[in-house]
Order: C-alpha cells, then structure tokens, then sequence
C-alpha cells in the first residue's frame, strides 16, 4: 500500500518535468520530502532520528545543488584555450561534489547504526533506480530473479587449408 501511494506521488510528480526554475525547485523539494517520509516509513525512524535525519539530508541536497550549480557555470566558461588553473578549479568543484557523498555515509550510518543503513542504501539504490528508469520512460529494470542469461550460439571452427 505505502509503496504504490509512494509511486503514485512519484509519477504526478516526475509526470510534470518542464517546468520554470521556481517549480523545478518546488518539484525538487515536494521528491526531497517523499524521500525523507519514505526512509522514515521504512526505516521505522524514531521523531528524534527523523528530524536529525531531515536536517542531514536537506542540507547535503543544498551543498549538492550549490555544487552542481558551480560545475555547470564552470563548464560553460571553459575553452580549449584555459589555462591549467581554470581547469584544476574546475577539478576541484567536481571533488568537493564527489566528497558529499562521503559525508553522506559517514553521517547518515552514525544516525542510523549499521543494521539500517544497509537497509537505508538498498532502498535509497532501488528509489534511485526507479527514479531514472521513470524520468528517461523506460519500464522499471527486471527483478534479479525475472532475468534470464541470454544463450549464445555455439562457436564456428573454422579450418583452415594448408
């Protein structure tokens, strides 16, 4: 039941995806919400560690935005004629995205312990993955079981004449 009202308000959401700058921020913040209720409904998170769980992700979502809003200006502004200085700017822009996702781990784990941050990194895994197969229209990814091993023929000898 939570999972298909989850999904429900995942496809209203998603279904709307050109929008001006002020509603993809009110898109981004109505995902950031569900996301949280979600992790919370699943991860059975008491009020304390759903409020410090809130703060942890609103803020690293901030730092993210930030950063990913930097990189894309950097781009626009690089040449091929930059100096290696611009570049290593840029660089430093793209570590400074990649080490939230360290701050991430290390803070989100010490909230939760280590029995439900594995569960917190399946599910965030399977919400991510649902997520993109949605926004680029492909059908949800086969289960792991559904999959089967495509056969392949058998190999062609071929014998050369001498």
């Amino acid at each position: 039941m939570v999972k298909s009202i989850f999904l429900l308000l995942l496809l209203t959401i998603s279904s709307h995806l050109v929008a001006s700058a002020s509603e993809v921020d009110l898109k981004k913040s109505h995902l950031e919400d569900i996301f949280i209720w979600k992790m919370s409904d699943e991860l059975r998170l008491t009020a304390q560690q759903e409020r410090q769980f809130t703060e942890i992700n609103k803020l690293l979502n901030k730092k993210k935005s930030e950063l990913n809003r930097k990189i894309q200006e950097s781009i626009q502004k690089l040449t091929a004629n930059d100096s290696d200085m611009l570049l290593r700017k840029h660089k430093k822009l793209i570590q400074e995205y990649n080490e939230i996702a360290i701050t991430e781990f290390d803070s989100i784990k010490k909230l939760l312990g280590n029995e439900k941050f594995v569960s917190y990194l399946k599910i965030k895994n399977e919400l991510t993955t649902k997520i993109k197969s949605i926004l680029i229209g492909d059908k949800a990814p086969p289960e792991k079981d559904d999959r089967k091993l495509k056969q392949l023929p058998p190999p062609k000898v071929i014998v050369e004449a001498k």
